[in-house]
């Protein structure tokens, strides 16, 4: 059937009544329009010569484009009820050769494999939806994640017990309908009203309110600033939190929602974080920076704090404000944090800094002042350091068992020529965070470092088969080689990972670095359960994923993690 004929044949009702053209017919005709739709678009734009044609052609490309993006919501959300993530492989091959190559399909010479006719068993696929549209679609983990979230929000849904539900916000998602917005800054002030939701639900005539706040949302999205919506946003936070009463306590959904550390950029030198707590929580803080700002305690040694300062380059005489040169000081450094040494210190300034005031206006002002001190640091500077200081502290309970601390230990890798300045680079953290070489090779000289060769001499890295478990140096070893999780685009973090064998411990496989991969719990099963193949090839290991998931077969490395790969075995 030509495409023509497809088009007439599929725009109405099946010949019979009672029998409407079939979803597998209409796939048919989409995968029709969109190839004819691409061949299109490209004779159109060598075609037209007319700026008024072309004005409409930019015109309708752009609202396709709109149009796709619902579109792609829509086909997310009927991924996820249908459950897509539990078909068999065979039918995954199938589907993911068409889309390449419709033409077959189109023609009706080709047909869909039939649904699995039982529930599936054992280990599927992919873990849940956003697993199908990360390794099938090929989409970055946050754009899956983003996607789902958005199609839940601003599409109508089926609740549990099967009714139809609308939208959670129906006049953002009327905008995305009529294709005045796009999904992006829809789905941002979608997502940054979920976190206002529970302030809203304890206002008087909550329904009314949220009804007027979507509104305003709704209003300022349309008008294509960002900025000003996420000004808004904030500025409507604010008066609720100032809304409620003196007693009333925040409800456990508001605390959820709103407190803890959260990352908001990173970029090449710098991480930015947001914390947000309980105003009871804060006063310990504060309490603390308070501490640190006043330089008769210990908890404030100025010449302490300079030393141990991210990026700072103390001199050796500090400048006070009267333009006098200051010697430093030799404080005490046995003692509680409230010891005072006598008045006659020579580290005491002339004049005593006083208290920090209240909780009132000038607050945030005196905590965010970007003026220096005599230590050369900021107040934000110095409170920054004096929880690195305590997260770095060794006097400190160890960190083994239920009730013991975390150790935080910086973990830096780097090539050795790019640290001896033979070769240019950079380290990169545990995490993946990029570290300048000059900072590398300061902190090699002030902090206390335990350097790692890997293939050294120095500590056993090869246990054979008298431990079944890798020692904390095989663990650190094995880290510094390969990062993270063995498994393609996997984030975990090193320290949730386990040790996997290349070959099984029950097999006669080694406990040793050459032997053993780091992988999260989830892919560790696979690979003890025989969905993935673990092999060292150019002496590291790789992995071969299923062959609906890699039908190359090839030995692949988890690239996400960027220090440098070398093959040291």
């Amino acid at each position: 059937m030509e495409t023509d004929q497809l088009i007439n044949a599929l725009t109405i009702d099946g010949d019979s009544p009672g029998h409407p053209v079939s979803p597998a017919d209409k796939l048919r005709l989409l995968n029709a329009l969109v190839s004819r739709s691409n061949a299109l678009a490209a004779e159109l734009s060598t075609e037209i010569v007319s700026p008024t044609q072309a004005a409409l052609f930019a015109h309708t490309i752009e609202r396709a484009h709109q149009q796709g993006e619902v579109a792609q919501l829509r086909a997310a959300l009927t991924a996820q009820r249908t459950l897509v993530q539990e078909l068999p492989p065979q039918n995954l091959d199938q589907v993911r050769a068409i889309a390449d190559n419709p033409a077959a399909f189109i023609h009706g010479t080709q047909r869909l494999l039939p649904d699995p006719a039982t529930i599936p068993t054992g280990i599927m696929p992919f873990k849940d939806t956003t697993g199908f549209l990360q390794h099938d679609l090929r989409l970055p983990r946050f754009a899956a994640v983003n996607r789902l979230y958005a199609a839940n929000t601003l599409l109508p849904t089926t609740d549990v017990h099967g009714n139809r539900c609308g939208p959670r916000y129906p006049k953002l998602a009327q905008q995305l309908e009529r294709g005045i917005v796009s999904v992006g800054p829809t789905a941002a002030a979608a997502r940054k009203l979920d976190k206002l939701s529970p302030t809203i639900a304890r206002q008087p005539d909550a329904h009314s309110l949220a009804e007027h706040i979507e509104g305003r949302i709704a209003d300022s999205v349309a008008a294509g600033i960002p900025t000003a919506t996420n000004q808004l946003l904030t500025a409507i936070g604010d008066e609720l939190d100032e809304a409620t009463g003196p007693e009333e306590l925040p409800t456990p959904e508001e605390i959820r929602a709103k407190t803890g550390i959260f990352i908001n950029k990173r970029t090449k030198h710098f991480t930015y974080l947001t914390a947000c707590m309980l105003n009871a929580d804060a006063e310990v803080f504060l309490s603390h920076f308070a501490h640190s700002d006043n330089p008769r305690t210990l908890a404030g040694n100025r010449e302490a704090l300079t030393a141990s300062a991210t990026g700072m380059n103390p001199t050796d005489n500090p400048v006070n404000e009267n333009g006098t040169s200051t010697p430093n000081g030799n404080g005490s450094t046995d003692g509680p944090d409230w010891f005072t040494h006598p008045e006659n210190a020579e580290t005491f300034p002339t004049e005593a800094t006083g208290a920090l005031p209240g909780i009132d206006a000038n607050l945030a002002t005196s905590l965010n002042s970007l003026a220096t001190g005599q230590d050369g640091l900021t107040p934000p500077q110095r409170h920054l350091q004096t929880l690195l200081n305590l997260m770095r502290a060794p006097a400190r309970p160890p960190g083994q068992g239920a009730t013991g601390l975390p150790t935080a230990r910086l973990i830096i890798h780097c090539r050795l020529e790019t640290l001896l300045g033979l070769a240019t680079g950079n380290g990169w953290s545990a995490h993946g965070l990029r570290i300048p070489i000059a900072e590398v090779r300061r902190r090699l000289a002030t902090d206390g470092t335990i350097p790692l060769v890997l293939g050294g001499q120095s500590e056993i890295l090869d246990v054979g088969q008298e431990m079944r478990f890798a020692t904390d140096t095989i663990r650190r070893t094995v880290l510094a080689r390969d990062g993270g999780c063995f498994y393609p685009g996997c984030t975990v973090p090193p320290e949730h990972l386990e040790m996997c064998d290349i070959d099984a411990y029950s097999d006669g496989g080694h406990t040793s670095v050459d032997q053993m991969t780091p992988g999260c719990t989830s892919h560790h099963h696979m690979a003890d359960n025989g969905l993935l193949t673990l092999l060292i090839h150019n002496g590291i290991p790789h992995v071969v994923l299923p062959q609906h998931l890699d039908p190359e077969q090839l030995p692949r490395r988890n690239t996400y993690w960027p220090q440098n790969q070398a093959t040291f075995f």
